[in-house]
């Protein structure tokens, strides 16, 4: 027979907090989200700007598809990190005081990214770009956080 008792006792802490779901959810649909907010605002300045036709609504579900593909590779690591801060910080969505962390959370960590790969240039017009894009990784990261943060302690 084998050395294995059966009056093992296993501890689990009471409140545990859900690390890896957190940090998968925000993985797999913080950066889709981002490219989703992205591209709604480019399909909207070209409704504005140009008009639309019945014609054109199969281009814009094609963009927005686009849109979600593009900003799942472009936003995988900034969302990554904000899964993981908001791990580490553990916030529940409990309530709306939590809409201002987990936007700081998501603008920082979309902003650390952008200057990590932009080493080499800065000027007025590219500050706020980057302003708008950390932007978006907050709204990014307050839907995100809807779906994968716990909603109580």
């Amino acid at each position: 027979m084998s050395g294995i008792e059966s009056r093992a006792v296993v501890i689990v802490p009471s409140s545990s907090y859900p690390k890896a779901k957190v940090i998968g959810l925000y993985g797999l649909l913080g950066g889709a989200i981002g490219g989703l907010i992205t591209f709604s605002y480019i399909i909207v300045l070209s409704v504005i700007k140009e008009g639309t036709s019945i014609q054109d609504v199969p281009d814009f579900i094609k963009m927005l598809a686009a849109g979600a593909v593009f900003g799942f590779f472009l936003g995988l690591l900034p969302a990554l990190l904000t899964g993981y801060s908001a791990y580490k910080l553990e916030i529940y969505f409990d309530s709306i005081r939590n809409v201002f962390p987990l936007f700081a959370i998501g603008f920082m960590s979309t902003f650390l990214c952008i200057v990590w790969f932009m080493l080499e240039s800065y000027s007025t017009d590219s500050m706020i770009n980057i302003s708008l894009i950390c932007c978006i990784g907050g709204a990014s990261a307050i839907a995100t956080g809807l779906i994968a943060l716990p909603k109580y302690k």
